[in-house]
């Protein structure tokens, strides 16, 4: 034993365990050194990054303002969604789950690889704003590096209906067309935050007190009854469904306040479907976004000026058998007159008679007229990019233009503007600015006196009767006054396109007591008879109708039920050739 001892001593010489020994106190230098440095110089930096990784702060979306009829409706209203976002730090260390996640979020794996790759490095959006089924779906996986955060989207009870009026909301709660964009700053909210503590995963391990919370927006009331607005809709599409339009647009105002029951556009989108609202024009409201020549409707604001003017007389009469020469053309009737007092110039339309007495009246007094009537103006309701159309000033007028803006060319107009114009007509003489938002004050200014617009209500309520051009507009048990417009619409070579037009009606009732102003208007039909007497009267027939019903505004009683027409006899042949102007 003894001998073994020391040969083990020979075999691990002295130096050789002091080596050992430095190389132990080395080590214990070398981490002492690094415990140093993360201890003092880089406790600052690691703390920064432990709470980058750990502590998070994150958004708490505000709720936008729900947008209410003049019923207390609501036309655009918050729903709970959710938002599902992943971290792809995280989430690609879990690829063998990604199959279970697309079939859960209805994406294919080449759509959700994708969305994963589109992000930065730490967040990517997979899907905005959708139903929170999902998100419970997705939770029920337990796959890290994916969540789920609750938000709200817009949804819009009446769908396409009010679309191109209300407009859409961006995946940001930002208003993206119409009033949603014009009233953005009042209906959206402030964004709030949280801070929470994550664990390695990102899930939320604690929630911190630190919080800023939401502010939700305004609420924004305004004048649109939605059953009104629901008729005015359903009835204009049908019409340009029937007759080919590319376009077309409503408004019912109330005379005396300037209140705006309706505003309908076609064509249009139900924004509460995903991917309905891809073109822009389906969201346009055409109301206010489009202006056209508008043809025969601006005669009354003609006969207006001429009337005020001393021009003409109420009981004068004008031969109209032959054409009128004007500037190089000659001014022709659809259907041949001998002569005509203003009433039926205005009845059957007559574009001679109308010339004749635009020729007598100073330009600039028609000019006043129009753009007293609001017609030259931009709309100031809330909608970005209103045009107010074209009024040429009256310096500009030769003789042609002077007699063919009488007749609604040379001019452009909006279909709001119209409703406007002739709520003036309707009430006496007073021009009523139109209003969209509930609780604003009237603004009211005379633009005529009382007996011309009364005369206008009188030779207008010709024009729905039998014989004349606005019959399809007539309401059985209703007074029903009103113009039609029918205009083709420019080739873009100093003509005309012979099988396009713009085809308008404006009207109001009761007409004996006008409460209500529709102006209907519909563009680039093709099929049919393609005129305002035709195509856009009958939609102000059943729009007023049950507009008139929900406002509980009576019919006159004959006995014991509503008035009838005095021509029970018209055929729809007949009704056909009246709204031409044909007469008998």
């Amino acid at each position: 034993m003894p001998s073994e001892r020391l040969s083990l001593q020979r075999i691990l010489p002295r130096w050789r365990a002091i080596l050992l020994l430095a190389v132990i106190l080395l080590g214990l230098v070398v981490v002492l050194a690094r415990d140093t440095e993360l201890q003092w110089r880089q406790a600052h930096e690691l703390r920064v990054q432990g709470r980058m990784r750990y502590l998070q702060s994150r958004p708490l979306p505000a709720a936008r303002g729900v947008i209410y009829g003049s019923n207390g409706d609501a036309l655009a209203v918050n729903v709970p969604a959710v938002t599902i976002w992943t971290d792809p730090r995280i989430f690609n260390a879990h690829r063998k789950d990604w199959n279970k996640v697309a079939q859960a979020l209805n994406l294919s794996p080449d759509e959700l690889t994708a969305r994963v790759r589109s992000g930065g490095s730490g967040f990517a959006y997979i899907l905005r704003q959708v139903p929170p089924q999902l998100g419970r779906t997705l939770d029920a996986l337990h796959v890290p590096g994916i969540y789920v955060q609750k938000t709200s989207r817009t949804y819009y009870p009446l769908g396409a209906v009010t679309t191109p009026l209300l407009g859409l909301v961006h995946l940001d709660h930002q208003g993206a067309a119409g009033l949603e964009m014009g009233y953005n700053s009042w209906l959206s909210g402030k964004a709030g935050r949280e801070k929470v503590l994550v664990d390695g995963q990102g899930e939320v391990l604690h929630l911190l007190g630190a919080r800023q919370a939401p502010v939700p927006g305004h609420d924004l009331h305004l004048t649109i009854n939605p059953q009104i607005q629901y008729w005015a809709y359903m009835t204009l599409l049908a019409a340009q469904q029937h007759f080919g339009a590319t376009e077309g647009s409503a408004v019912v105002m109330n005379v005396q306040t300037g209140q705006i029951l309706a505003m309908a556009s076609v064509p249009s989108c139900n924004p509460n479907a995903r991917g309905s609202c891809g073109d822009p024009m389906d969201y346009v409201n055409n109301a206010v976004h489009q202006a056209f020549e508008p043809g025969s409707v601006m005669k009354p604001f003609m006969v207006a000026a001429a009337l005020e003017t001393g021009s003409i007389q109420p009981d004068q009469r004008f031969n109209v058998s032959h054409c009128l020469p004007v500037g190089g053309f000659c001014i022709r009737d659809d259907v041949v007159h001998h002569e005509l007092n203003v009433a039926h110039i205005l009845k059957y339309s007559s574009d001679i008679g109308a010339a004749k007495i635009a020729l007598r009246t100073p330009a600039q007094a028609i000019y006043d007229m129009y753009r007293a009537a609001g017609y030259g103006k931009e709309p100031d309701l809330g909608f970005a990019g209103g045009t107010g159309g074209v009024l040429p000033p009256p310096q500009t007028w030769d003789k042609a233009r002077h007699a063919t803006i009488a007749l609604g060319y040379g001019v452009s107009v909006t279909t709001l503007q119209l409703a406007e114009g002739y709520a003036a007509i309707a009430n006496g003489g007073y021009h009523v600015a139109p209003t969209l938002i509930a609780g604003q004050p009237t603004q009211r200014v005379r633009i005529m006196p009382a007996a011309i617009a009364a005369h206008l209500r009188h030779w207008l309520e010709g024009v729905c009767a039998a014989n004349g051009t606005g019959i399809l507009a007539a309401i059985p048990g209703y007074a029903v006054a009103g113009k039609t417009g029918t205009a083709n619409l420019a080739n873009g070579k100093d003509g005309f396109l012979k099988n396009k037009t713009n085809a308008t009606f404006v009207g109001f009732a009761p007409g004996f007591a006008p409460k209500l102003v529709m102006a209907v208007t519909l563009r680039g039909s093709t099929r049919y008879w393609n005129f305002g007497g035709v195509e856009s009267a009958p939609v102000f027939r059943v729009t007023m109708r049950h507009a008139l019903e929900e406002l509980n505004i009576a019919p006159r009683w004959c006995g014991g039920k509503a008035c009838a027409s005095k021509e029970n006899h018209i055929t729809a042949t007949q009704a056909e050739i009246w709204a031409e102007g044909g007469g008998n």
